[in-house]
């Protein structure tokens, strides 16, 4: 392989994992400022899920960076650098593995709620979020103890790819539990069906992505574990669960206060002519004009979506929990 082609693949593909993670960090810095500025009011937990989740992706961020500028600035010019682990790197594994458990207890918690405390789904996806986060901390102290790629793909490249193996069945169970039922939601409750329609939309392609993602990662790591192309998809695991729960927590508010006109046509019966009080004598109809016979009625129909997140923000008046808040 020469130079030229080893940089592309190895610090090229590094600094382009970075630049789309810093973007999608962007995005959950927008996303973060819209929540606060439309819900205000929510419960403390909700912020404090928020702000715990800009914190971790905040975190990666920096170390996602960090470790870009050790390999293409600090040592440029070494090829034979790009075979060490640098500490921050061990860094980006932890954070995914903590925002990944993260993201998975909140959602596991509103299965949980919509499933009417169905312990038979939501244990197995808690096991298997639990175990995804014992595995990549293996990687973790494995990458700082190692301290290079061939030493530790000699015995841990199997503990990776087991810790991305699980958090792709982890994304399958969740994004299929919630499909399953945001559609019972969908029956019985006609007038979100709207609502409920787009986020079961958002729900697949939301599981399908990060699901693709890591299998991904899997793949170039397995059979290009010499260049950094599996690190460039690595970066943005956590990128891609973190804007999912700011996705969907900011999605409530999609329909509220929307105010949308809905005109009919309707033509006015005759006898209301007979009601009509005026000190003019009444036109005949020969006088009368093909617009004055058809009036344009606007409904100015606005709807109002009250929408909690179910089992974090369902109320305590006794309301059923089904609603769209637990989508």
């Amino acid at each position: 392989m020469s130079e030229d082609v080893e940089v592309r693949t190895t610090v090229g593909a590094a600094l382009a994992g970075c630049l789309v993670a810093v973007a999608f960090s962007a995005i959950l810095g927008f996303q973060t400022f819209l929540y606060f500025q439309i819900f205000p009011g929510d419960r403390l937990r909700y912020k404090f899920l928020v702000g715990w989740i800009w914190i971790l992706d905040a975190v990666h961020t920096i170390a996602v960076c960090a470790s870009v500028w050790s390999y293409s600035i600090t040592h440029f010019g070494n090829s034979d650098f790009t075979t060490q682990i640098v500490p921050t790197l061990a860094v980006t594994v932890a954070s995914t593995a903590v925002t990944t458990l993260s993201v998975n207890i909140f959602y596991a918690w509103r299965i949980h709620k919509m499933s009417k405390a169905n312990w038979w789904l939501t244990g197995p996806i808690l096991l298997l979020a639990i175990s995804r986060v014992g595995l990549a901390f293996v990687t973790t102290t494995e990458m700082i103890l190692t301290k290079n790629f061939p030493a530790f793909a000699a015995g841990f490249n199997r503990v990776l790819t087991s810790a991305l193996s699980v958090s792709a069945a982890t994304d399958i169970i969740v994004s299929a539990a919630r499909y399953y039922y945001l559609r019972n939601l969908k029956h019985g409750y006609s007038g979100t069906q709207e609502v409920v329609d787009a986020v079961v939309v958002f729900t697949i392609n939301d599981g399908a992505l990060t699901c693709a993602i890591a299998i991904a990662t899997i793949i170039f790591l397995l059979h290009m574990p010499h260049n950094f192309i599996w690190l460039g998809f690595y970066f943005n695991i956590a990128k891609l669960f973190s804007n999912s729960v700011l996705a969907t927590l900011n999605l409530r508010n999609w329909y509220r206060h929307r105010q949308r006109p809905m005109g009919i046509a309707m033509m006015r019966p005759q006898v209301l002519a007979a009601h009509t009080i005026s000190s003019n004598p009444p036109a005949t109809p020969s006088k009368r004009t093909a617009e004055e016979q058809r009036v344009q009625v606007f409904v100015n129909q606005e709807v109002d979506y009250n929408i909690s997140v179910g089992g974090f923000g369902a109320e305590e008046d006794g309301r059923s929990a089904k609603s769209v808040g637990e989508i």
